[in-house]
């Protein structure tokens, strides 16, 4: 199933490694996991990730984190391997252009809408995080190369995107890997902690000041949250900090479809979508060119606050109708 992954990884000595922008837990462990495996292998490694978009603190206790564009780049490398990226777009502009100049070209993804962009391509959809197959992949590649850091680093990834196992991708697989990682020694209680509870104050204070603004629609079934530049200023937060805050809205029992709309500049806006039973988020975000999973997905939107957050909104209520 993984023969042409594990070839490109034993035929290859120089790898270059990407994630998407805006990295979550899952874009960071597998892409560290795949990191780690290959330095202890003997294998010249670089991590690469868009200079403007931070490390979430909460996540700089993954082992070799620093490691993020911390390197003279080569000019080109035998083997490119994207980790977590649904298409090309997610990898910056820059960052793709070097994965086009690696001889061989790997990608890793459990999205549903993924777009291939890559000759070897190992998309698992119903699996709860990509640190998940990577894990398969790294034991078909030789499993002397994983150790605590790297179970460490894959434990946390499938932590992150299956929702501390709460969301409907975790499967009897995902809780066999999780066992599997758990024997290496790494503790749980302090992944879970850091990954989905310990809040610095700052996003405690952007929390409770935009959970008191939070909208309902269709009879408290749509739930809707915004955050404009006056939000990031008065508590000293970024459009990265609202990761996570989503999921308070989404637990109230009436709603189905829960939207984060953020402003990322003048007139641009990320929106996150969030839905439970069989509304599809993926849908969803499609009408605006973005993707995900079932039950959890993306997209960017451009124009005036209002209309954007109508258009939204009105895209959300007619994929309610056929739930």
């Amino acid at each position: 199933m993984y023969t042409k992954f594990v070839s490109g990884i034993k035929s290859s000595n120089s790898f270059a490694i990407f994630t998407h922008i805006n990295p979550d837990g899952d874009a960071l462990g597998s892409s560290l996991a795949v990191f780690t495996f290959l330095r202890s292998a003997g294998k010249t490694a670089h991590l690469f990730l868009p200079n403007d978009k931070p490390i979430p603190p909460k996540l700089g206790f993954l082992p070799n984190v620093e490691e993020f564009n911390n390197f003279t780049p080569l000019s080109s490398y035998d083997c490119a391997i994207a980790l977590d990226c649904g298409d090309a777009s997610r990898l910056s502009d820059e960052n793709f252009k070097l994965f086009l100049k690696a001889k061989t070209r790997m990608v890793v993804d459990h999205h549903q809408s993924h777009e291939a962009f890559a000759p070897i391509t190992i998309l698992e959809a119903d699996s709860a995080s990509t640190t998940q197959i990577v894990f398969k992949i790294l034991k078909a590649c030789d499993p002397k190369y994983i150790d605590k850091d790297v179970a460490l680093q894959l434990y946390t990834g499938l932590v992150t995107d299956s929702g501390s196992f709460s969301y409907t991708s975790t499967s009897p697989e995902t809780h066999k890997v999780a066992a599997e990682l758990l024997s290496y020694g790494i503790d749980a209680g302090f992944v879970s902690r850091k990954v989905m509870k310990d809040t610095p104050f700052s996003i405690f204070n952007l929390k409770n000041r935009v959970l008191a603004k939070t909208k309902f629609f269709e009879d408290f079934k749509i739930a809707f949250v915004s955050y404009i530049d006056e939000d990031f200023e008065a508590t000293s937060t970024t459009e990265a900090d609202t990761e996570g805050i989503i999921n308070n809205i989404l637990d109230i029992d009436t709603v189905e479809i829960a939207i984060s709309l953020a402003e990322i500049k003048d007139k641009a806006y990320k929106v996150s979508i969030r839905t439970k039973q069989n509304v599809n988020a993926a849908a969803i975000a499609k009408v605006f060119g973005g993707g995900g999973h079932a039950n959890a997905a993306g997209c960017r939107v451009y124009g005036y606050f209002e209309d954007v957050c109508n258009k939204i909104l009105s895209a959300a209520t007619e994929m309610l109708k056929y739930a």
